[in-house]
């Protein structure tokens, strides 16, 4: 049953071009699974029958932990059992007739304009690691891009003359263009010449660590979280923070939903529609402050 595990996951990174942090969930998520078939018994995905997803779902609604989590695991299941169907290694998909736990869709995060400007003028961009955390954000925040893609940039990617970015390892395989502003081409005009004395000769990662080596998604998350713990007004700040306030602040701007659609490289519209539910709450705001009565 390991090795179908192995099987699975290797198909999600180089068939379906999941980054490292969601197979690494898919592989929690089974590996928990493997341990409860394994106590009750079960040595075979092909034995497996309704009634032990059932347990395994009662097991973990029991274990007090959220619904979102339980969904999610319930999702990982059924990916992974049609893909055991479609391998053939089981006639029947026990996961066939399930469905996800219904919750509360939680709103998005987001930082105010007005302290993500602030911010951003806050780099003095004098030296190399300035200059590039300082791109870090701009990028992050100015083409809305996940860090996963963000740290797969390469320089063959880039168009500095026409500020283009193509994000070639984008989720699921996905390719797409994204521009970028004039301060993004200005950096990145300082940084490239800094970058190139110290960058190993094997790497063509545009952003670097000062030892010369590609960036991973945990460097960037704790780029993020130090730089600006001191100015946002919300917690657990991480890179998709960016990413949400990038979507929400376009919105509120006015730019077409597809637009934003096409930016954020989402498959279906109704995954970029969750950003409205953040601009209409802003509209209400600005409908209730602007007509306000003075004896109220």
């Amino acid at each position: 049953m390991k090795e179908q595990i192995t099987d699975f996951l290797e198909y999600l990174k180089n068939n379906r071009g999941y980054s490292e942090n969601t197979v690494k969930s898919y592989e929690d998520d089974l590996n928990q699974f493997l341990k409860f078939l394994e106590n009750i018994g079960i040595q075979d995905f092909k034995s497996i029958e309704r009634n032990y997803i059932k347990n395994f779902i009662t097991y973990l609604v029991e274990s007090k932990i959220s619904k979102r989590s339980v969904t999610r695991k319930i999702s990982t299941l059924k990916t992974f059992f049609k893909f055991l169907k479609h391998k053939k290694v089981i006639d029947k998909d026990p996961m066939s007739f399930f469905k996800g736990l219904r919750f509360e869709k939680k709103l998005p995060q987001t930082l105010s304009v007005a302290v993500v400007a602030r911010f951003l003028d806050s780099f003095k961009d004098n030296d190399f690691l300035e200059l590039r955390d300082h791109l870090i954000f701009e990028i992050l925040y100015g083409c809305g891009i996940r860090s996963n893609e963000l740290i797969n940039i390469e320089d063959k990617d880039i168009d500095i003359e026409n500020r283009i970015i193509r994000i070639e390892k984008g989720k699921g395989g996905k390719e797409r263009i994204v521009p970028f502003n004039r301060k993004v081409k200005e950096l990145l005009i300082k940084y490239i010449p800094l970058r190139d004395r110290i960058r190993k000769s094997e790497f063509t990662n545009l952003l670097i660590s000062r030892n010369g080596k590609k960036l991973d998604n945990s460097m960037i998350r704790k780029i993020v979280k130090k730089r600006i713990k001191d100015f946002a007004e919300i917690s657990n700040i991480s890179p998709h923070t960016l990413r949400h306030s990038f979507a929400t602040h376009l919105l509120n701007s006015g730019a077409d939903i597809r637009f934003v659609q096409e930016l954020l490289g989402h498959s279906s519209i109704g995954t970029t529609q969750i950003y409205t539910h953040t601009s209409i709450e802003r509209l209400i705001d600005v409908y209730n402050d602007s007509f306000k009565r003075k004896d109220q």
